[in-house]
């Protein structure tokens, strides 16, 4: 079967739905982690530690766009999408947890010494820098490799409303509340190294690599239907990062796996009606 899918099998065909919760929590993470928090509400946070001046104010923004260029155009061909995106969200993490802690340690957490400011100054670049070279860009790049040709304008819809939606209104709720209630600047950037830390296992589990890999290939690396199949999934992603890829040939196909148009032949995945 050609064409695009409807919304009935996008929510009904379990191939085509794990797919797009995977990529859905992508997009969710992306933000939830802290990015726009610090976009938005950095200056806030360093007013609140009594850290202010055009260092504070420019590199974070300067080392989110170098980060950007490197990943995007140097190193995302070359160390792939699953490592950029592992690493690059324990980094985020680190930076994080080191400038809530230090915030935290301090003498007056409302006005920070020079050492101390200029600390947390230098943790804040390191997470917009981390983010920039990896989920920066690599989320929508993720998202929009992985998805089955039939639903991946629906698909790509549901997750950048994930993002622009639940994601942006928490993040954008939850971080003033947090800066100006007890959790202070300190306990904010601790709050989203914490939540950065446990997207790692996320990360590590459910994001096979696309590097170099055809849409045929990539397809059947997400075809998990069962626990059982989760389970197969997660151990592909853990051996060697190919999720379902190693079991591919467990699904058998039922003559419609093949659509030949004109003179291009290209595999249907998404139409598979095949059972373990």
């Amino acid at each position: 079967q050609t064409g695009s899918a409807t919304w009935a099998e996008v929510f009904t065909n379990p191939y085509f739905r794990n797919v797009v919760v995977l990529g859905c929590f992508v997009q969710f993470f992306q933000i939830i982690t802290g990015i726009n928090a610090m976009v938005s509400f950095g200056g806030t946070l360093f007013e609140r530690l009594g850290v202010t001046g055009l260092l504070s104010a420019l590199a974070p923004a300067l080392f989110f766009l170098l980060g950007n260029t490197i990943g995007g155009f140097f190193l995302v061909d070359r160390l792939g999408r699953r490592s950029l995106l592992i690493w690059g969200m324990a980094a985020m993490s680190l930076t994080m947890i080191v400038g809530g802690a230090v915030a935290l340690s301090a003498d007056d957490p409302d006005h920070l010494s020079e050492a101390a400011g200029y600390t947390v100054i230098a943790m804040v670049v390191g997470y917009m820098f981390s983010f920039g070279i990896s989920w920066g860009f690599g989320a929508w790049l993720y998202i929009s490799e992985i998805m089955p040709l039939r639903v991946r304008g629906k698909a790509v819809g549901l997750c950048t409303g994930m993002n622009w939606g639940p994601a942006n209104v928490i993040s954008a709720f939850i971080t003033p509340v947090m800066i100006a209630g007890p959790m202070g600047p300190g306990g904010t950037l601790l709050f989203f190294g914490l939540v950065s830390a446990a997207v790692v296992p996320f990360a590590v589990l459910c994001l096979p690599e696309t590097k170099g890999r055809s849409l045929e290939e990539i397809t059947p690396m997400f075809r998990f239907a069962s626990c059982t199949d989760f389970r197969s999934f997660v151990r592909g992603n853990l051996r060697a990062g190919v999720g379902m890829g190693s079991d591919a040939n467990a699904f058998p196909c039922r003559g419609q796996c093949q659509n030949v148009r004109n003179d291009e032949s290209t595999v249907d995945l998404g139409e598979y009606s095949a059972e373990r």
